[in-house]
């Protein structure tokens, strides 16, 4: 299918996760940059809380609801930003200077070819990893996430209160849910498009604008770090490909490309970042508002954010602390205060860690190495058995030694060195105790802390580009004295300095654009494309399976229920053609009724218990797609598969071996 189809969904998407937060943004006093970049975030929040309230308020799920909350959101922002005026800070903000049109639009170019330049280039390994427009991933969590977009439409719901009945849980983290189904609500997709366009918008705006909105709150405007840090974002296999490959995770994909703005948020809130925030009560007021969206998409990001914000938090207690215990006040305001908030912070976050984590029973994922291993794919960002990239491995070690070195710069290392030590501890420690409490908040998977690993390293080699940068410039600078003595202070060595310093981007951009066309990119590219085809030997449903699903609504009356294994792929008849299955998602409960149908119908009426059960159920059809299953396991459905000669049923369409029957016992 042409790719142009998809172009009313995407339009939808940017939308959705632009308008909603720049109207939010700027009643709270934001300005240039800052404005698109934290939008997501907020669009995401206010999307997150529509689909919450909505029910309460017996709302059908839909754009009304978005636009309400924009509006009351908004309006409560703005009487915050009035009332909290008075804490502005004046000291150490810039004067204002006469208005400069060439640097204005010099500085406005850089944000643009920022975003830009990763935009295009995920975009057009996204595209060719979905394949198609309507192409959908083959993988075993897909069958939820592409049900529960059906499952919205039907019950006009996306509340994350409600979402989880479909897979009988009382919750399900439901962002990423509700804004998918809003693209295809407004654009009249189909499920799998809508998730694509969804996905899309995400990997190619959301995590890209996200990560430069990081990097400028920690090194300003400088244009080799902005655009350096949108080309790293396009130049790493571990994120946003790894996402939509393994799982799939596509609420850790959300929730992940969302994180880096709520980290530059945390640093530019706690000071630490380029800029001492104008008013510190915004700042954090912002980082809640952008946090809440983050949260609802997955609560494993939330619990990256607070993993992450320890070390920083130490570095600001001591900082002002610090002073009045040289002093010897130990018991004064100044150390006291700052002392009983970092406590009480630090139960607030032990408390959380503890709580909010996945049942231990599913946190089952055991080490994939030696801890050496892992920590040598750590510092190489290179997880997974990802294939090393040395340039970036080179530019993280430049950005440890410039951090180590420059005292103002340890919060990027810090915040390197947790995540990289959460990979590490999931990776490569001996299952026990201490892994499950450190990384059994993300179900002790290696997948899921290997994504996060980009997100920390592209500071640092930001950090390692701007030490380049310096060292070219001082190699220029002595060149060029060596040459002509009297040049140094002469127009033409900064110009020349300058020329260096932008020769330096222009190589730099072309190296990582050509790492996010070949190494370990490309590979992960080739080994996601490959769980998006369409084949007729796919792990989910088969060319010959998706055929047959294709013709289900000419056979399959609206209304009818449907039994067969979902492990072979017949749940997706839910999402992909509007017919309900007695199993929505592959870990749905199996009822005793349910039983007695998977284990009895192709007995029936013989089989009492089985008739009976598919009077009650209403079962009127049966999809049998063979035995191949997801994962290529073993689950015996005896009652519904190999239904030739069983008198239940009636064969009444064939696509190879894919078939579908009536059932036409027990139907008085």
């Amino acid at each position: 299918m042409d790719w142009l189809t998809i172009v009313p969904a995407l339009t939808a998407a940017v939308l959705l996760l632009l308008v909603p937060g720049v109207m939010l943004a700027v009643p709270l006093g934001l300005r240039g940059f800052a404005i698109p970049a934290v939008a997501p975030a907020l669009s995401m929040s206010v999307i997150a809380v529509a689909s919450t309230i909505a029910p309460m308020a017996h709302a059908t799920w839909s754009v009304w609801p978005v636009l309400a909350t924009t509006l009351a959101a908004g309006l409560v922002l703005l009487v915050l930003r009035i009332l909290l005026r008075r804490f502005d800070r004046t000291e150490g903000r810039e004067a204002p200077t006469a208005p400069d049109r060439r640097r204005d639009w010099t500085r406005v170019a850089v944000y643009i070819l920022s975003v830009l330049i990763p935009a295009v280039l995920l975009g057009k390994i996204l595209i060719s990893v979905f394949v198609g427009p309507d192409n959908f991933s083959q993988t075993f969590d897909n069958v939820f996430h592409l049900n529960a977009l059906q499952y919205i439409r039907e019950t006009g719901s996306a509340s994350s209160l409600s979402i989880g009945r479909m897979a009988d849980s009382p919750y399900y983290p439901s962002g990423w849910h509700a804004f998918a189904s809003l693209v295809g609500q407004i654009s009249s997709a189909s499920i799998p498009m809508e998730a694509n366009a969804a996905n899309l918008a995400i990997g190619a705006l959301v995590w890209p604008l996200s990560m430069v909105y990081l990097v400028w709150r920690l090194f300003g405007r400088s244009p080799l770090a902005l655009i350096g840090a949108g080309a790293l974002s396009a130049s790493f296999a571990a994120f946003p490909l790894l996402m939509v490959d393994f799982g799939v995770l596509y609420p850790n994909f959300l929730g992940l490309a969302l994180l880096p703005a709520c980290v530059g948020q945390l640093f530019h809130a706690l000071g630490l970042g380029h800029r001492r925030p104008a008013n510190a009560w915004l700042a954090w007021i912002l980082l809640g508002a952008m946090s809440i969206g983050m949260t609802i998409a997955h609560p494993s990001a939330l619990m990256a954010l607070i993993a992450v914000s320890i070390l920083p938090a130490f570095q600001v207690y001591a900082r002002r602390v610090a002073p009045s215990m040289r002093r010897g006040e130990w018991l004064a305001v100044p150390v006291v205060v700052p002392s009983v908030a970092l406590v009480a912070v630090l139960a607030a976050a032990a408390v959380v860690w503890k709580v909010v984590r996945p049942d231990p029973a599913a946190a089952f994922w055991p080490p994939t190495q030696t801890f050496a291993q892992a920590a040598g794919e750590a510092l190489t960002v290179s997880p997974v058995r990802l294939d090393p990239s040395w340039l970036i491995a080179g530019l993280v070690l430049i950005g440890i030694y410039r951090s180590i070195r420059q005292p103002g710069r340890r919060a990027v290392l810090g915040f390197f060195v947790v995540v990289a030590a959460l990979y590490v501890v999931v990776s490569g420690f001996a299952p026990g105790s201490l892994r499950n409490f450190l990384v059994g908040v993300w179900y002790n998977d290696s997948y899921r802390l290997a994504a996060m690993l980009p997100m920390a390293a592209i500071p640092l080699a930001v950090e390692g580009l701007l030490q380049i940068a310096a060292w070219l410039r001082y190699a220029s600078g002595a060149l060029s004295r060596s040459f002509r003595p009297g040049w140094a202070s002469d127009r033409r060595l900064a110009r020349a300095r300058a020329v260096s310093g932008f020769s330096g981007v222009v190589v730099v951009v072309l190296a990582l654009v050509g790492l996010s066309h070949g190494g370990q990119v490309h590979a992960e590219e080739l080994a996601a494309k490959s769980m998006y085809e369409v084949r007729p030997n796919s792990p989910l449903v088969t060319s010959d399976e998706l055929a047959l699903l294709d013709r289900l609504d000419s056979h399959v009356p609206p209304g009818s229920v449907i039994a067969g294994s979902p492990y072979t792929g017949t749940a997706l008849a839910y999402a992909l053609a509007d017919r309900k299955t007695l199993q929505l998602h592959i870990l749905s409960a199996i009822t005793p009724e349910i039983q007695a149908v998977d284990t009895g119908l192709r007995d029936a009426p013989a089989n009492g218990a089985a008739c009976a059960a598919i009077k009650d159920l209403h079962v009127q059809y049966v999809l049998d797609f063979g035995t191949q299953e997801i994962h290529y396991e073993n689950h015996p459905y005896h009652g519904v598969e190999d239904l030739q000669g069983s008198p239940a049923v009636q064969l009444i369409d064939q696509q190879g071996s894919a078939r579908l029957y009536k059932v036409v016992a027990c139907q008085g």
